[in-house]
């Protein structure tokens, strides 16, 4: 799968400029776009993400599937190619199911994944990844949760292109893996990254909050909550809270 490269200088979202800009990219690619700064950038349940100019990695991931493709797993799947990346370069990463990347029990990076129509066949998704690179500990402590960067955690700082490029790579290889086999060849290494199992947590699943033990993962990604009740209750997406 060939990677075509968009560079843009200020941008609100790469969701968002994905969105409104994919009639333009070749099908027959995965198309990468990335900017130096994003001005209104956003997790998952549409929270602001916090950046500074030219320091961190905001990437979005563009590329088309036949209609019937599971995609269930696409945000565990680029969690754990940043997971790949940070182990390469000496991190000691963490899942937070499912798809929130901590070191040290602080945040360093998160997945927003969303679909498009593109005609009757096929889908155009977007994988969008935010990751804090060379964000400093006085711009780290104005986010709302314990947040980190790879210069915090190491003390030196990095250049961005070379992390793109290895993060294409490694996120070409699995989709090119997930595509054909699903998760199954994932499960393992995905399950042996994750943080707080056997140990209490909240769920929050829209406005309700399900508290109980991190009873164990499926091997199709979904989480099982053991509840006080003695009920084992399944989540495929959520929010884990602390």
């Amino acid at each position: 799968m060939n990677v075509a490269y968009i560079h843009l200088e200020s941008v609100d979202s790469t969701n968002t400029w994905a969105k409104e800009n994919h009639s333009h990219f070749d099908l027959d690619e995965l198309t990468c776009i990335t900017t130096s700064e994003q001005t209104a950038g956003r997790g998952r349940f549409n929270r602001r993400w916090i950046s500074p100019k030219g320091v961190n990695l905001h990437i979005s991931y563009f590329f088309k599937v036949e209609k019937g493709v599971t995609l269930n797993n696409l945000s565990q799947l680029l969690c754990l190619s940043v997971v790949k990346l940070a182990c390469e370069h000496h991190l000691s990463p963490k899942i937070k199911w499912p798809n929130d990347i901590l070191v040290n029990g602080k945040k360093i990076s998160g997945v927003l994944c969303e679909i498009v129509e593109l005609k009757e066949s096929a889908y155009g998704v977007i994988a969008g990844i935010g990751i804090n690179i060379n964000m400093s500990q006085e711009d780290l402590s104005l986010i709302d949760e314990p947040a980190s960067s790879f210069l915090n955690e190491t003390g030196k700082l990095f250049p961005l292109k070379p992390l793109l490029t290895l993060l294409s790579e490694l996120f070409v290889k699995d989709l090119t893996l997930y595509l054909r086999k699903g998760f199954a060849p994932f499960y393992q290494t995905y399950n042996s990254f994750l943080t707080q199992k056997g140990k209490k947590i909240t769920l929050s699943e829209g406005e309700t909050l399900f508290k109980g033990l991190f009873h164990s993962m499926n091997r199709d990604g979904t989480l099982n909550l053991l509840l006080d009740s003695g009920e084992i209750k399944t989540f495929s997406t959520a929010d884990t809270l602390f």
